[in-house]
């Protein structure tokens, strides 16, 4: 009897790893018009034209990994590994042929299976050295995140991100249904922002995940304007595009976190609300006070983007889930919101809740809660 273990071959996953040190080379030959940018080979779309909206990492603990930011954060489609990038391209969407083509790439039909299981082994020690690797830098994100977070000031009457709030409709105080602004939300004077390279006044609200932690923060930059006060500040032309730069979301871990907004008639965590309380959600923190403004014994948070609203983790004891949804005529966040929903009843299937998911929207000539608030028909 051989004193060897029987070795059945690679799988799909050993496959992807083997993968990873040929990202850049791989990327190069899938997509023969791309470019490289600050460690990213840079590509239009899975079409293969020119331009840099997927972005392949070829080096670092994400190597071999790639996302096209084009696409909406539920896309399947949008975001991957180096077998899913073959798959998506040159295997048509069959992953049957990208296996294949992912094994002449790398001769793993001719390799002798003892090299072959040693280069596998190799393979996942360096990816088990990447993930921790990721891991120790995403902990690190996240403090500075959570140090940003406490370095700004708790809302007082007169801050920037309170005389913001007030001109889109959204009051606080002894005259409004909201008495106090939400202890989740800061005003930091000075965060600095990328794209026009200065330090700018933000409205800071952190994330909280479901251990209590803080895993990120969000936050939207401010400006004053002679004509209307505070507002966010505008888009940017970058590249030729029109881009919006007021909101950005500081820290890897924020996923699954939600962002607490009011807490209704429970003073507590979200963890820690009694069984069978329903829950609100939104996207943006906006819309969320809005609909807290008309039902202030509601529980709301938000989800900073549709796709994290989905994936948003809440306490097995919670009651019905509700997205605060808007009325979209755009595809793409129509897509999106669907796929969220369905995301929150897997959820609570895998939590065997009783939850039922639904969506509230504003009556249709409002595109969304504030815009409801306000009066503002489209």
């Amino acid at each position: 009897m051989s004193g060897h273990r029987e070795f059945s071959g690679p799988t799909a996953g050993d496959i992807a790893n083997l993968l990873r040190p040929h990202a850049e080379a791989l990327g190069r030959m899938i997509f023969p018009a791309s470019v490289m940018a600050a460690g990213f080979l840079c590509i239009g779309s899975l079409h293969g034209e020119p331009g840099d909206s997927l972005k392949i990492q070829t080096r670092g603990p994400k190597r071999g990994t790639w996302a096209d930011y084009a696409t909406s954060d539920s896309d399947p489609n949008g975001k991957g590994d180096m077998l899913k990038l073959l798959q998506l391209t040159i295997g048509g969407g069959d992953m049957k042929k990208a296996i294949e083509e992912a094994k002449r790439y790398l001769n793993l039909d001719s390799m002798d299976p003892r090299a072959l299981e040693r280069m596998q082994l190799a393979a996942r020690k360096a990816q088990e050295r990447q993930e921790r690797q990721k891991a120790s830098e995403d902990e690190g994100k996240r403090r500075n995140a959570e140090g940003l977070w406490h370095s700004a000031a708790p809302l007082t009457p007169g801050m920037p991100p309170v005389l913001y709030l007030a001109g889109r409709g959204i009051l606080f105080g002894a005259d409004s249904p909201l008495k106090r602004p939400p202890g989740s939300i800061r005003y930091h004077h000075a965060v600095t922002h990328k794209e026009s390279g200065q330090k700018l006044p933000a409205m800071a609200t952190c994330f909280i995940g479901a251990d209590k932690q803080i895993k990120g923060v969000h936050l939207t930059f401010l400006e004053y304007t002679a004509g209307g006060g505070w507002v966010k500040i505008p888009d940017m032309v970058i590249e030729g595009k029109r881009t919006k730069v007021s909101k950005k979301i500081w820290g890897p871990t924020y996923w699954g976190a939600h962002l607490p907004l009011w807490k209704g008639g429970q003073n507590c965590p979200l963890a820690d609300i009694r069984a069978g309380t329903a829950v609100e959600g939104s996207e943006g923190i906006e819309d969320g006070l809005s609909y807290a403004m008309a039902n202030p014994q509601a529980r709301v948070i938000a989800g900073g983007t549709l796709g994290n609203l989905g994936q948003m983790i809440l306490p097995p004891q919670a009651g019905d889930f509700n997205f605060l949804a808007q009325n979209d005529t755009d595809p793409k966040p129509i897509e999106a919101f669907e796929a969220a929903m369905l995301k929150q009843q897997a959820q609570a299937k895998h939590q065997r809740s009783d939850r039922r998911i639904g969506a509230r929207r504003p009556p249709q000539q409002y595109k969304d809660w504030n815009d409801w608030l306000q009066g503002k028909s489209r």
